[in-house]
């Protein structure tokens, strides 16, 4: 739903009941407006984040204002770091602003005879990340097929890898206001060695450029800052950061306000 402009996200958790999600406002709604349409879904908490522009005083302010009538959570759901790869520039540019490694592992995908190729179904890229992902991985693409149902054919398209027709590997990219996003990739073991990750996201960069996008956003890093908090991500972490791009930090915040 929406309210004064700003998207509201309301969603019943087992157990825990209705949570609301306000990320990254381009405004805060007013408050005497949102407790009463948060009272009327029977919300039990709310999780409120900023964006980069958010006046942090202004931002706690309203946490602690919002806290008076609801919990409020304010550590992040949403990824604190990411990097941003500048596509306007020349097709070459960026290829020489990856690091050496990765233009190697393009090079070594081309001569292992990796191929990719622009999908227009979400199947097969459900399939290769659920696979990669191991026992659990139905649970990293719950979902994923309704937002794909959303956003294509416009805002959104698949890059599969293959090797000898054999699927190995591919990248869901979605795309809004001349941003590409980076939104979930996955190889098999075969794809790993034969360098189809590198070689996807290079292809992926050169699409999303041939769209007019001027950012390409890999959609979240680890953040220093909170060193606790996606430890996992590191190398993952490690492989963006080979594609020559920049950091981009949003604000962290932690409140322990809660509902008196």
């Amino acid at each position: 739903m929406s309210l004064d402009g700003v998207n509201i996200f309301i969603k019943k958790i087992p157990l825990l009941g209705f949570i609301a999600k306000i990320q990254r406002p381009h405004i805060l709604p007013y408050i005497p407006k949102l407790i009463p349409v948060l009272r009327k879904y029977h919300v039990k908490k709310i999780i409120v984040e900023p964006t980069k522009e958010t006046d942090p005083h202004e931002f706690q302010t309203y946490c602690v204002s919002v806290s008076k009538f609801i919990s409020i959570h304010t550590e992040p759901f949403l990824p604190t770091k990411t990097i941003f790869v500048d596509i306007t520039r020349p097709e070459e540019d960026i290829f020489q602003h990856m690091t050496e490694a990765k233009r190697r592992a393009v090079r070594k995908a081309i001569k292992n005879s990796v191929v990719i190729k622009e999908s227009h179904s979400i199947h097969d890229m459900l399939a290769i990340k659920n696979t990669s992902a191991g026992l659990f991985g139905s649970i990293t693409t719950y979902g994923i097929d309704k937002l794909w149902n959303i956003f294509y054919p416009e805002h959104a398209t698949t890059l599969l890898a293959y090797h000898n027709t054999k699927l190995i590997g591919g990248i869901l990219l979605l795309f809004y206001d001349g941003i590409a996003y980076y939104w979930i990739a996955g190889a098999s073991k075969k794809g790993k060695k034969l360098f189809a990750p590198t070689l996807l996201v290079w292809e992926a960069l050169k699409l999303s450029k041939k769209r007019n996008t001027k950012r390409f956003d890999f959609v979240g890093v680890f953040d220093e800052r909170a060193p606790k908090q996606f430890s996992s991500w590191k190398g993952f972490t490690k492989f963006k950061e080979g594609f020559g791009g920049y950091n981009a930090y949003y604000p962290t915040y932690k409140s322990n306000t809660s509902a008196s």
